[in-house]
């Protein structure tokens, strides 16, 4: 429902807590989006040839289980193909507004998908026709759909193809920060003001933390200048969100320091100090890893360890302060009894996609 005041969250004053801990775990599937994104830059600088696979591979999988979440958590399951149907993407007179959900699930989400989707295909179309010379196999015929090698029309097309996808991807890896910021009626994720920011750099260290653990399980013995590479990347994702963190600590600390609202905006900073430690561990083990390689294999676990409790905080903590902002409701367990079957299970959804993509197109050879 969208008003001219902005979008209206299902049930918004009769729940304590809106958004379930289940957004918790498509916020970490979110990273599919950065894992796209790092992709199709590199293709386009002509680097991480060898990383390139795997980023395609995983950041498919994960993009591909993340809108599962807002449809199945829709109040009316039966009406969620009215998303795509009757999205509301252009204010009407009697419907003004724009719905960010409608704009992201109905239009982002769909092109980022068929854009991704298309050039993983074609990119690995030539190394699935070696395959097919080397098994006949008719499943390998298939999916090189006729292409026999990396032309310079080929390699032209997916440049194009890149280009454009780099929207929509960019714009998907800050839906659920875009998402908190524009609602109008939960005090903490109004006054986030470096919010959007922090939650791309946070999903930047999951996406490279993921990419870095794939580089491990697929063969990091062939991609040794390139796990250094995405050392460097996630340690300056880890540093930026120590920064913004430190920000937002400040100016909570101006604006309201002394006030009745620090009470709310205290118990999220309580959070802070733990959260940049872990970052600050991770930033820390990268510089280090860069030199002792073998130490780039703990690197992915802190950083997401440092995610997942940083966003269990935005996510989930900042909901319960009071909409008024002058009080803190501790989240209690019970929250979590019914939720943590769910969040697991789509988390494993993402990495059996992966696994069976990782089947399905070679990561090994055959895509210079």
């Amino acid at each position: 429902m969208t008003y001219p005041i902005g979008y209206l969250y299902p049930n918004e004053f009769a729940e304590p807590l809106v958004w379930l801990p289940v957004l918790f775990s498509y916020s970490l599937l979110i990273s599919g989006a950065d894992l796209l994104l790092l992709a199709f830059i590199a293709y386009l600088f002509n680097k991480f040839k060898r990383t390139v696979p795997v980023l395609l591979v995983v950041g498919l999988a994960f993009y591909t289980v993340v809108l599962l979440g807002p449809l199945a958590d829709l109040r009316n399951p039966d009406r969620a193909p009215l998303l795509f149907s009757h999205a509301q993407v252009i204010p009407t007179e009697a419907h003004p507004g724009v719905s960010l959900i409608a704009l992201q699930g109905a239009v982002m989400w769909p092109l980022g998908f068929i854009l991704a989707a298309l050039f993983t295909l074609l990119y690995f179309a030539p190394a699935n026709y070696q395959r097919y010379l080397a098994t006949r196999n008719p499943l390998r015929k298939v999916l090189s759909i006729g292409i026999k090698q990396h032309s310079l029309a080929l390699k032209a097309f997916l440049k194009i193809l890149a280009v454009v996808a780099l929207v929509p991807m960019a714009f998907w890896a800050i839906y659920p920060a875009s998402l908190f910021a524009t609602q109008t009626s939960l005090f903490i994720w109004l006054n986030w003001h470096t919010l959007v920011p922090m939650y791309f750099a946070d999903t930047f260290v999951v996406a490279t933390a993921v990419a870095i653990l794939a580089i491990w399980l697929y063969g990091v013995k062939k991609s040794q200048n390139e796990l250094s590479s995405l050392l460097y990347i996630h340690g300056v994702a880890a540093l930026s969100v120590i920064a913004l963190l430190l920000l937002q600590m400040a100016i909570w600390n101006t604006s309201y320091g002394g006030s009745p609202f620090m009470s709310a905006a205290s118990h999220i900073m309580e959070w802070f100090v733990p959260v940049i430690a872990l970052y600050a561990i991770t930033f820390g083990l990268s510089l280090a890893a860069s030199r002792f390689l073998p130490l780039s294999l703990v690197v992915p676990f802190t950083g997401l360890v440092a995610a997942i409790v940083n966003k269990w905080n935005v996510i989930v903590r900042a909901q319960y302060a009071l909409r008024s902002g002058l009080a803190f409701l501790e989240p209690g367990e019970e929250v979590l009894v019914h939720e943590v079957p769910i969040m697991a299970s789509i988390v494993a959804a993402g990495i059996f996609l992966a696994i069976i993509l990782s089947i399905l197109f070679p990561l090994e050879r055959g895509h210079d």
